[in-house]
Parts: structure tokens; sequence; C-alpha cells
């Protein structure tokens, strides 16, 4: 009981918190940049894989379509926005209503065989009842009023006794698991969009992120303060392995840790190349045709120790840098894909052939895709407009060093980080789930089409991949749709698709990324003609390694890097760049 009347009192907290701050003007951008976070967190984090693993992945599309539904009505139906917007708030009040429901049979119940009345678990149901509590109150105050607002928290509190006192029958009731997860999830896409469309904020605030310093600071240090938050919240059911949040969260940090470090080169190398990249490296990238010009874009990128995670930002300044898109395209598929480590890893791991078939694969795709989208894609002239880009007097070194450092990890961070983000989430989400398929069960005129699409969002290192991949073909899966996986994975993500949006345009992105799934299919169903008995290495069992001192030291670098992206621009400046339409 005590639990549960402390939950009610977090709720009446949010109120409190808002007209506090609503005396001080300055501490609203606090709020607003910590329920935008919090909310979104306890979706993306919470919500989202708890949904997935009771649903499915039809849980995902649901998050989907309560996101992007009133959205896309909106634009359809412009006369009756504001109708649909109140609909979406109506729907994410109920939402975060059953969310209460459940909160309450959680204090009053527990999971079975797990009380968690005097537990962590049920501190962390409390302590986020006050961020639902403000959230209500931040939606509905200022546009219907304190009265409105008060029956919202009233319901949600009456839902939560609900749950509470009559916790036993429902529990008991047969209800359909998968739909009430589906349900969920959908409710958590539309408050989501509720969250994120505030319609008495000022519609262009997040695009002036840089005009308006000063509030973006006052955003992410709210936003900062509920990943904090976040953290005590979702602590408990990270501590149960056999969690869904447990499940995604280890993938998470899987793939930080093991793409931290080329991270950090790239963020570094990218900077660097823009301040000291000498024009004659432009011109021989641009000369001769467009095959000639792709070639010599995957020569470039051969010697360069760098990632699927950390080609992106390189990409980026050699394009702003007047590099033709034939070289660029080519060097964005070839350098990750052919990286030394990768290849080196490949063969105690795939063995010799399927290393030997990975490497001309990726060749012949990096050629393949650089020849044909680049010499349909218009290049950007030079931008050598800004500061950013290089120093317009020959100045000492180290003061170039010093320009370039900031470059890489102010602006080019700024402009990559809420992808890379994206793409890691996408990852830790699906990651998990690939490697429990049956995939012997799977026709080989199938698979290879199937695992070239999930390689698309499956945001993986070539050298992370690999033992991925062995695992996989020990599972029954074909050597052609690994090699579609390897070629697909490292090369095509949600963070490789939103920079050439942004520097080329969607339909540029989307041509890329059919030219990679449809080259790496054909080359799949090739190698599954002519190489379907090709040896691979039989593994039993790959075991997580324990990350290195190295990669320990890169993720926590990168951390505070984007964390220095947070603070400076705000969550909704640095989430905008998802929204960012190419040029």
């Amino acid at each position: 009981m005590t639990f549960f009347v402390i939950s009610i009192a977090a709720l009446a907290l949010g109120p409190l918190t808002y007209h506090l701050a609503d005396r001080a003007r300055t501490m609203l951008a606090v709020l607003d940049g910590f329920v935008f976070v919090a909310i979104g967190g306890l979706i993306t984090l919470s919500v989202v894989p708890e949904s997935i693993g009771s649903g499915g992945w039809l849980s995902a599309a649901f998050v989907v379509a309560g996101f992007a539904g009133p959205t896309l009505a909106e634009n359809v139906f412009r006369g009756a926005a504001k109708r649909t917007h109140l609909a979406a708030l109506i729907l994410g009040v109920i939402g975060l209503a059953l969310h209460a429901l459940l909160d309450g049979v959680a204090l009053g119940q527990g999971a079975p065989g797990t009380p968690i009345r005097s537990g962590s678990l049920a501190v962390a149901v409390v302590v986020h009842r006050f961020p639902v509590g403000l959230t209500i109150w931040w939606l509905l105050g200022p546009q219907f009023g304190a009265r409105l607002a008060g029956l919202a928290l009233g319901f949600v509190a009456v839902a939560t006794g609900l749950g509470f006192f009559l916790g036993t029958p429902l529990l008991a009731a047969d209800v359909s698991v998968a739909g009430l997860a589906w349900f969920q999830a959908f409710m958590g896409g539309v408050l989501m969009h509720v969250v994120f469309n505030r319609p008495h904020l000022d519609a262009h605030a997040h695009a002036s992120a840089r005009r308006a310093p000063g509030v973006n600071r006052l955003e992410g240090a709210g936003a900062v303060l509920a990943l904090v938050l976040l953290g005590v919240v979702l602590a408990p059911a990270l501590q149960q392995e056999s969690s869904a949040l447990s499940r995604h969260a280890h993938a998470l940090l899987g793939l930080v840790f093991e793409s931290a470090p080329a991270l950090m080169i790239a963020f570094a190398a990218a900077g660097l190349l823009s301040v000291f990249m000498p024009s004659s490296s432009v011109a021989w990238m641009a000369r001769g045709p467009t095959a000639l010009q792709a070639a010599r874009g995957m020569a470039f990128g051969l010697p360069l120790p760098i990632c699927s995670c950390g080609v992106v930002p390189l990409y980026r300044t050699l394009v702003l840098r007047g590099v033709p898109p034939a070289a660029g395209m080519a060097f964005l598929v070839a350098t990750p894909e052919l990286g030394l480590d990768a290849i080196f890893l490949s063969v105690p791991l795939l063995g010799m052939e399927m290393t030997v078939v990975r490497v001309v694969g990726a060749t012949i795709v990096a050629l393949t895709v650089g020849w044909l989208v680049g010499r349909t894609t218009q290049a950007r002239a030079p931008d050598t407009t800004g500061p950013d880009d290089g120093p317009a007097a020959p100045s000492p070194p180290s003061r170039r060093i010093w320009q370039g450092l900031r470059v890489g990890f102010g602006s080019i961070v700024d402009d990559t980080a809420p992808w890379i983000l994206a793409g890691l989430t996408v990852a830790a989400i699906a990651t998990p789930l690939l490697d429990t398929a049956p995939l012997a069960a799977i026709p080989r005129s199938v698979d290879v089409l199937l695992f070239a699409v999930l390689g698309v969002p499956t945001y993986v290192c070539a050298s992370a991949a690999t033992p991925l991949v062995a695992a996989l073909l020990v599972g029954g899966l074909s050597p052609g749709a690994a090699l579609a996986f390897l070629i697909t994975g490292p090369a095509t993500n949600v963070t490789t698709f939103g920079v050439l949006s942004q520097l080329h345009g969607r339909r540029t992105a989307g041509a890329f990324s059919l030219a990679i799934i449809g080259s790496s299919v054909g080359l799949g169903y090739l190698v599954n003609w002519f190489f379907a008995d090709i040896e691979h290495v039989a593994l039993a069992a790959l075991l997580a390694e324990t990350p290195s001192t190295v990669k320990i030291v890169a993720a926590t670098g990168l951390g505070l890097v984007f964390m220095g992206s947070l603070l400076r621009r705000g969550p909704r400046g640095f989430l905008s760049e998802l929204s960012m339409r190419g040029s």
C-alpha cells in the first residue's frame, strides 16, 4: 500500500513542478527537454522491447503506425490537423492510463513468483510516475487548462488503483497477450507523436537550434536529467537476464563497444581531412570516366582502418570537399567491406574460400554501385564558405590540427550522431532475433533475398558481422545468403540512408540502397549456384567477448562526445537531423 500511495503522490508532483518552472520561464525549456527524452526513452527502451517480446515483430509495426498515422493524417487532411492532434492526444492519455493500470497490477501483485512491493522494481515503478504526471500536465495544461489536465491525471490515478486492487482477477483474465502488446505498442507510438509534436511549441524551435544556444543548452540539461532518471527506472529490468530489455541492451552495448573505436578514429580523421586534405586528392579521384572514378574511390579507402560505423562521417567530408559521387559511393561501400580487420577475421571464422568470395563480392558491389548511382547523381560544389571547412589562410600545423579536431568532434558529430544512434537502436532490437530463426527450413531461393533485406536495418560493422555470420552458417544459412548479409549489413543502414538523404536527396539514398540490395542478391544467387557446398568453419558456439580496455575507453569517449552534442543542440535540435531532407 505504501508504494501505491507514493505512486499517486508522484503523479501530483508533475503539476507542482510545472507551476514552479512556469514562474521562471527559462526552466520550461528544461522541462521540455526532460519530458521529450523521458517519455521517448521509456517508450523506445521499455515499451517497444517488451511489446516485441510479447507480440513479436508485428508490435514494431504498431509502434510505427501509432507514430506515423497521426502525422500522415495531419498532412493529408490539413483542415482537420487540430482535430487529428486532439484525437492523438486523447489516445496518448488512454495509453498512459493503460500503462498506469499495468503499474498498479505490478505494485499490487508483482510479476508471477517475483513480489516487488519492497524491491527495486517497485521503486522504479514509483520513480517513473513523476515524468508521467509531468507529461500529462505539460501536454494538456497550456492548451486546455488545469481542469481538464486534472481530470486526465485523475483518470490515470483511477487506472492505477484498479490495477492495484483488482490485480488478481486481471492476471487471471483470459486476455490475449499478443493483442495487449500490440495495443500498448500502438499507444506508445501515438504518445511519441504527441510528445514530439506539441502544437503550442514554436513549430520552428527545433530548427533554430544554432540560433538559440542558451535555450538549447537548457533543454539539453533537461535531457541529461531524463537520461539519469531512465537509468534508475530501467536498472531493475536490465538486471533480469530473461527480460526483453536486458537482451536488447546487451546487444546495444556490444554494438557500441564494437563501433566506438572506429567512430572515434573516424570523427578525428574526418575533421583532419577537412583541414589537411590536399585538393590534388580530390582532383585525382575526379579524373577519368565514372567507372574509373569508382575504382579510384575504392582504392582511396582500402588503406583506411574504418568500419561501417565510422565511414559515414568520412564520406560526408569527402563529398563536401568536392569528391565526385561515383568515387565517394565506391569509397562508402568498399572501405568497411574490405577493411583488413574484417578480412583477417574472416579467414579463421569463415574459412579461406568464403573469405575470397566475400572480398570478390564486395569489390564487385562497390564498383557497380559507384558506377550506377554515381553517374546519375549530381556532384556537389566544394563547400569552402564555412569556417569549419578549413583555414582561410596558412596557419601553424598545431592550430590546424586543433581546428580539425573541433570540426570532427563538433559539427560532424552533430550531423551524424542522431543517425548513428538510430541505427544502433534498430540493430539492438533486430540482432537478438536473428540467431533464433529456423534457418535450415528457409528455401535457398528465399533466404538470399531475406537476409539481404535483414542486413539493411541491422547496423553491424563488417568485423562484427563476421562472427554472427559464422554462427548463422553453422545454423544452416546458405553461403549466398551469408554473402548478401555481409554486404548489406555494413554497407546500408539507417545512418547511411540518412546522411545520403541529407547530402544528395532521398531519391539518391533510395537508389543507393536498392543498388546494394539488388547486386548483393544477384551475387548471392550466383554463389549458391556455383559454390553451394563451399566449406566454412564449423563453430559450435560463439562466446561473447569481454570488451577490451581500448573499447571501454573509446565507448566512454563516444558517450561524452554525443552528450556534448545533445547539450549544445538540445534534444529537439539533436533529433531534427533525422527529419532533414536532402538538398
